[in-house]
């Protein structure tokens, strides 16, 4: 693996042809303003290049590789809460991880892009489509399976939350305590209402899984770029 290791995160909307018409061509709506929503609310994972295509699937760009997990994790929990107000529905995705260099990327069209990571992302998820579990990587070599039996559980987990604990876990997940998300609820909400929705989404198991993950991350691609 030489060169800058990135990651390259591409997802596709579970069963968005039981959407009806209107629904699915807002659907390519919904999806970019999520994106725009995790930029804003996780920028020290450089994220850049969006790109939906088809309709119910996308791509984006994390520079930040080590951040790759929390960024996939959180733009599903952005979905399933704007989901939830837009179409009184939870939506789900699917969504690989691959890392590796990549040798383009437009400024503004990640589908236009080349290189390890890329690959490794789209294979990745053709190997995900209409399966559970619906998170996975590729690109770290051995620690692939550690990682991918991990999202595997996390991923079971997301499929069970309500709408409100995808929101109070996507505030978690850019670092606020319960107390900060208590505040930011709007209408404001107690701090012991935060801390129920949290345990009932699994958060104080997924916050020290995700901490490794990154550790781990961090430690392969300090190896492989050595």
């Amino acid at each position: 693996m030489r060169g800058r290791t990135v990651a390259v995160i591409t997802g596709d909307v579970n069963a968005s042809s039981n959407l009806q018409e209107n629904d699915a061509r807002r659907l390519e709506y919904t999806l970019q303003n999520c994106y725009q929503l995790l930029l804003s609310s996780l920028p020290d994972a450089k994220i850049e290049g969006f790109t939906s295509f088809r309709g119910d699937s996308w791509q984006f760009v994390a520079g930040n590789a080590v951040m790759a997990v929390r960024a996939t994790l959180l733009y599903r929990c952005l979905l399933l809460v704007q989901s939830d107000r837009e179409f009184k529905k939870k939506i789900h995705t699917s969504a690989a991880i691959g890392f590796g260099p990549i040798t383009f990327l437009p400024s503004e069209i990640s589908a236009a892009g080349g290189g390890e990571a890329y690959e490794y992302s789209g294979k990745r998820l053709d190997k995900l489509r209409r399966r559970v579990p619906g998170m996975g990587v590729s690109g770290l070599g051995e620690t692939d399976s550690f990682l991918d039996s991990l999202l595997g559980v996390i991923d079971a987990l997301s499929r069970h939350w309500t709408a409100l604990q995808a929101k109070a876990v996507s505030m978690a997940l850019q670092g606020l305590a319960q107390t900060e998300i208590a505040r930011h609820w709007n209408p404001p909400i107690t701090q012991q209402g935060v801390h129920k929705h949290l345990s009932a989404a699994g958060w104080p198991a997924i916050e020290p899984a995700l901490r490794w993950a990154e550790t781990t991350i961090r430690d392969c691609i300090k190896k492989y770029n050595t």
